[in-house]
């Protein structure tokens, strides 16, 4: 289920037209009340009630909501309670994540229903359809025989998505080069014959940790991750901070020390280069040994392997100094650390505490750090809902 903002929904009426219409703010509201009388839809949205009645009535004869249950309020008659209808559809939503892309089905409401993951090869740009193609067929198979249609597709990425001048238009793709200079959203809409959102996989596992994980009733959030590459997603009053070109967040560029302006890192950000998951393995491997896993580096740092431990060490020391400076930029009320490093053994341990104590030394903030709680699922419910979002915008359009 998705979190309800009290905020945003006690907003004047005035303001809250600024957002939307109130077709579309009662689907929202629905959606995140999951039942609803309609008195209660007027008191929230400060619509008078014979404008909510008949907004109630359109989409319920449209077949987006229904009467499932009665309510008595304090004082008053039954009241018919409202949610959507199972058959009004379902979203799909996908991350093309840098280990293993994943895959799920929800309700209007954020529930998953199916879900599923595929290894991609995502780094050659004729393989990028197919590839995709592969995943969402798998999601099909699994949906066949349901009464509630698809309606809208949600796809986290990682590279910079454009919305100008051509919207859903990827680049700076580092770890999938495949995906680059492409209008990746037009030619998923015209594979899968479906309207298409996409975003940052950063910039939606922010989301997804605002809606439905440790960020949520917060406005203001640092969300970092660190996998293959490095990226932050800023949620700001309750937004997503994208710049003026869409690439707001590239923290994997960010340069931590003066010496490194003068270095070439190869087509990779600098920060990339010094603290990415690849980088720690590499500084953990040991000369003319097999390669070895991020997972065995945290087995042999608990074991007190000494190149193990300085790899770790120093990657913390990178990471804190990141976070010193978007605490010093943004002003949070959370800090979020996810990405594959979020799941790695004994994470809170070796990487959590090192870097909260660094952190505590050279700034006076009091945001909290926390690891991720959806870990390796938050781009996902991200996309989620980014592709509800949309549903319910097409939704809000009058039949």
């Amino acid at each position: 289920m998705l979190k309800t903002d009290e905020q945003q929904l006690t907003l004047t009426a005035p303001a809250r037209m600024k957002n939307g219409s109130s077709r579309r703010l009662i689907l929202q509201l629905i959606r995140e009340e999951g039942a609803i009388s309609r008195a209660e839809i007027a008191r929230r949205l400060q619509l008078s009630r014979p404008t909510a009645s008949r907004i109630v009535d359109a989409l319920e004869q449209e077949g987006y909501i229904a009467c499932t249950g009665k309510s008595a309020p304090t004082g008053g008659r039954l009241g018919e309670l409202y949610s959507f209808r199972e058959e009004a559809g379902v979203v799909l939503g996908l991350d093309l994540g840098t280990r293993v892309a994943r895959a799920a089905i929800a309700n209007f409401h954020g529930d998953i229903i199916k879900r599923t993951s595929r290894a991609l090869v995502l780094e050659k740009s004729e393989n990028i359809l197919p590839q995709i193609g592969l995943l969402v067929q798998d999601m099909l198979s699994m949906w066949t025989g349901h009464a509630a249609k698809i309606v809208s597709l949600g796809v986290a990425v990682p590279g910079v998505v454009h919305t100008s001048p051509v919207p859903g238009y990827v680049d700076a793709a580092k770890v999938f080069p495949g995906l680059n200079n492409r209008p990746l959203g037009a030619e998923l809409e015209q594979l899968f014959h479906l309207p298409v959102v996409l975003d940052n996989d950063v910039n939606l596992a922010t989301l997804g940790e605002y809606q439905s994980g440790c960020a949520q009733q917060c406005s203001d959030v640092v969300y970092l991750f660190v996998g293959r590459g490095i990226g932050a997603g800023l949620l700001i009053g309750g937004n997503l901070f994208r710049g003026h070109g869409g690439a707001a967040g590239e923290a994997g560029n960010m340069v931590i020390d003066r010496v490194n302006l003068y270095h070439s890192f190869g087509g990779r950000g600098c920060l990339e280069a010094m603290a990415s998951i690849d980088q720690l393995v590499a500084a953990s491997q040991a000369p003319g040994m097999p390669p070895i896993s991020a997972e065995a580096v945290c087995e042999q740092a608990m074991a007190g392997e000494q190149r193990a431990c300085g790899a770790i060490r120093t990657m913390n020391e990178y990471l804190a100094a990141t976070i010193i400076n978007l605490v010093a930029i943004t002003d949070p009320e959370i800090v979020v650390l996810g990405g594959d490093l979020s799941e790695l053994p004994r994470a809170e341990e070796l990487f959590m505490q090192p870097i909260k104590q660094l952190i505590e030394q050279h700034t006076g903030s009091s945001a909290p750090l926390r690891l991720s709680q959806l870990q390796a699922d938050a781009a996902l419910y991200g996309a989620l809902q980014a592709s509800i979002d949309l549903a319910l915008d097409i939704a809000a359009s009058p039949a």
